[in-house]
């Protein structure tokens, strides 16, 4: 049966408040697989797209083995997942999040397994998770990793374009205060000072003064998401708003991105604010695959900007790091 999601505010949260600046791949990817299996007439018309390449990807790289490992814990008609598996550092990228996640506590596992199993059967092996066992924790690590690699990763830069202008339109909101940014929030009523939405299940959220983080998701599509544990940071992921050719292209955020993409040509202008997000690690085939772009056509747009005094780079071992200067931070920030 269906219930709702009741998140109450104070006013300590809304100082507090943090909105994500770049998709999250952990969640990302679990999404994803969920929209993946999801059968295109019960998607939103933006997502049939993609529905259609993942199915495609899904037999070309042989996912399946992967696919039932992941659908076996975190299915897409879940009422709960284990919070485990969406770890708050995966804002610091894929490889953050998957050390973050291999590393969990066995006391953790077992109490979220077993929370997990009080909703719906679980498949035999995770009570080998449940009792802590390592390889197995391992295997769900890589199975995330692999789907991020072959399922989501190819269309990046799509994903990352929707995030930017929901938050962009969020930042326009922002300057009538966070109640506006709240209101604007997709499938969310607010009022005063309770934020709600449909959900699986009637659930509560008292912020008690933590704040929250509102992270927008290019593949959640029908009720929002929160950690369970109300010890853990809260965390709420919500759909992007669909895009509505000529809404909010007057706002200061979308008129800043039109004047950066015609001074600075728009690939040019992606791989420029690709270098303000932490999703990823900032090489230059790092950001190739985050913004879908070949790795030849990013290394051109990094020289020229190295050049103009907007990026830097250094040797990191084997690799090349890029970073934003200060003069490169001061143009994204105009």
């Amino acid at each position: 049966m269906a219930g709702m999601l009741h998140v109450h505010f104070n006013d300590r949260d809304f100082r507090h408040v943090q909105l994500a600046r770049t998709p999250d791949p952990i969640w990302e990817a679990i999404l994803g697989l969920h929209v993946a299996y999801t059968p295109a007439p019960l998607l939103p018309a933006r997502l049939r797209p993609w529905h259609g390449r993942a199915r495609r990807r899904l037999h070309q790289h042989d996912l399946r083995r992967t696919c039932r490992l992941l659908n076996g814990i975190a299915p897409a008609d879940a009422t709960y997942f284990p919070d485990f598996l969406t770890p708050v550092e995966s804002e610091d990228g894929i490889t953050a999040g998957l050390r973050t996640l291999r590393s969990t506590p066995a006391t953790r596992l077992s109490r979220e397994v077993r929370l997990a199993a009080r909703h719906r059967r679980l498949p035999p092996w995770t009570r080998r998770l449940a009792a802590g066992d390592r390889t197995v924790l391992g295997d769900l690590a890589d199975a995330l990793h692999h789907v991020h690699d072959r399922l989501i990763a190819p269309d990046w830069g799509e994903i990352e374009a929707a995030v930017a202008a929901d938050r962009a339109r969020q930042l326009d909101a922002l300057e009538a205060g966070l109640p506006a940014v709240l209101a604007t929030l997709d499938p969310f009523t607010w009022t005063d000072p309770v934020l709600s939405a449909p959900y699986p299940v009637n659930s509560t959220l008292h912020l008690r003064g933590r704040g929250i983080r509102l992270i927008p998701s290019y593949f959640c599509h029908t009720k929002p998401i929160a950690v369970a544990d109300p010890g853990l940071p809260p965390v709420l992921v919500h759909p992007v708003r669909p895009h509505v050719p000529g809404a909010g292209a007057a706002g200061p955020a979308a008129r800043r991105d039109a004047a950066l993409a015609a001074l600075l040509g728009a690939s040019r202008a992606r791989v420029l604010a690709a270098l303000t997000g932490t999703a990823g690690t900032p090489t230059t085939g790092g950001v190739a695959a985050r913004l879908g772009m070949p790795a030849s056509s990013v290394s051109g747009h990094l020289t020229v900007l190295r050049r103009a005094g907007l990026a830097e780079s250094e040797r990191a071992g084997p690799h090349v790091v890029h970073r934003l200067t200060a003069r490169g931070r001061h143009l994204l920030a105009c």
